[in-house]
């Protein structure tokens, strides 16, 4: 059903396509909503989903999403990885759910 609306809305035909949209979107969401919690904890946990599946993984890399290179991202791109003096529980949790996912995707054999 989800693919079949996309397809009505956005004209998404394909799983690749609407793949490198909610990738996209997170990438958005983690950089403009980041001192948004509901925001960024639904967006986290969408990251999390994406990166359990193996299909969904390899998918990940195939349309170019690396994530070492996401490892050397700092608080100035996504400000809940910010440690100082206003972290709190929620940013730590945030900061957990992120490196899990990137852990994820970084032991995914394309070979």
């Amino acid at each position: 059903q989800l693919y079949r609306r996309l397809s009505e809305v956005l004209g998404l035909n394909d799983e690749t396509m609407v793949l490198s949209v909610f990738i996209g979107k997170i990438i958005t969401n983690l950089k403009y909503w980041g001192r948004c919690e509901p925001i960024t904890s639904k967006t986290l946990q969408l990251l999390n989903d994406l990166s359990i599946g193996y299909p969904l993984q390899k998918r990940c890399w195939w349309l170019g999403f690396n994530p070492s290179l996401a490892f050397h991202l700092q608080s100035e791109h996504f400000s809940f990885l910010g440690i100082n003096n206003q972290s709190n529980l929620t940013d730590m949790r945030c900061r957990t759910t992120f490196y899990t996912a990137l852990g994820r995707l970084l032991m995914v054999d394309l070979g």
